[in-house]
């Protein structure tokens, strides 16, 4: 029940916000993409999409805000091993991704190898078989993410362990920071790292590229360059991976990143990747796969005893990834 002091707290609230961003147009767009035009796209306006429930893999490696074109533009020039298609993933950031693809199912003949610690604070401990939380213990600090080496040795030991599981290897590249040959943006905190690991208290982060897109303070070609080097850099991972994972492996991506695509049927500019706008640019991701021996013999088994407990570090590494909240 709403009463009349939470409503005039509310509307303290709005007025108080209004002031404080009033003449912040990034802002009034963030507000706009939110309040209506998330809903509109999750709502009547919600395109068919392709779970990756619904296909079919032994393995499949996930490249955090890997968009189609840009995968593309890559594997012409470098290709890997494989058949490359499209698809369209189910939501527009991650936590809306795992939400949609596997909140309120059990898969327990899944291990999902992850460097992304929203595995860990969004979804049930018991979803499944087993998390490898990467991101806890073999976080690169230097780089302030997981060096795409780290995920490809680990992916390969846990199918190594787990023979009869189907393995998910959940990269951080090519989402920022953008650490490849090209760099751009500051790299020193992790929004969604700081959160995950229980920092509530840590509120500030650096501004993206694609905020400094928005601001005009970087040119479209210089983002466009750092994220494609942000690729290029987990691409030598994913190669090992498509060359030495038995069975079938697809590669695939979670959401992709606007650059100024309008979100039509609004006439409103997108950048980054926020969460319900449907548009292609977020929602059209690569399906590459390629088939190494064998399909392997998959079993379900109850999930392994974990460790329910989010430290301290958590918070601190979500934050560093830019999900602030």
């Amino acid at each position: 029940m709403i009463t009349d002091g939470d409503s005039n707290m509310d509307i303290r609230h709005a007025v108080s916000e209004i002031r404080r961003h009033g003449l912040d147009r990034t802002w009034w767009r963030k507000r706009f993409l939110t309040r209506v035009v998330s809903r509109y796209f999750t709502g009547v306006g919600r395109p068919v999409n392709d779970p990756v429930t619904t296909e079919d893999w032994d393995n499949l490696v996930i490249l955090d805000a890997c968009r189609y074109d840009l995968f593309a533009e890559v594997f012409e020039e470098s290709p890997l091993p494989g058949i490359l298609e499209k698809r369209r993933t189910v939501q527009s950031g991650t936590p809306g991704f795992l939400s949609e693809t596997f909140a309120g199912e059990e898969f327990h003949d899944v291990v999902y190898v992850t460097g992304n610690p929203y595995v860990d604070t969004d979804l049930p401990k018991d979803t499944f078989h087993a998390v490898e939380s990467v991101w806890k213990d073999d976080w690169d600090k230097d780089l302030q993410t997981i060096h795409p080496d780290t995920m490809a040795e680990l992916t390969l030991e846990a199918a190594e362990r787990y023979p009869d599981k189907r393995i998910i290897s959940h990269f951080l590249q090519p989402h920022t920071p953008f650490v490849g040959e090209v760099t751009l943006g500051q790299r020193e905190t992790f929004a969604i790292r700081q959160k995950a690991l229980g920092d509530e208290d840590a509120r500030t982060r650096h501004r993206t590229p694609f905020e400094l897109l928005d601001a005009g303070e970087v040119s479209h070609e210089r983002v466009w360059e750092a994220y494609r080097s942000n690729l290029e850099f987990a691409w030598p991972a994913v190669n090992r991976l498509l060359a030495e994972l038995p069975g079938l492996t697809a590669v695939t991506s979670d959401h992709g990143n606007a650059m100024g695509e309008r979100a039509w049927p609004f006439p409103i500019r997108v950048y980054g990747h926020p969460l319900g706008v449907l548009i292609p640019a977020l929602t059209d991701v690569p399906w590459l796969t390629n088939t190494n021996g064998s399909r392997k013999k998959i079993t379900s088994e109850p999930p392994e005893s974990v460790d329910t407990e989010i430290d301290e570090r958590t918070t601190e590494r979500l934050r560093t990834l830019g999900y602030a909240k």
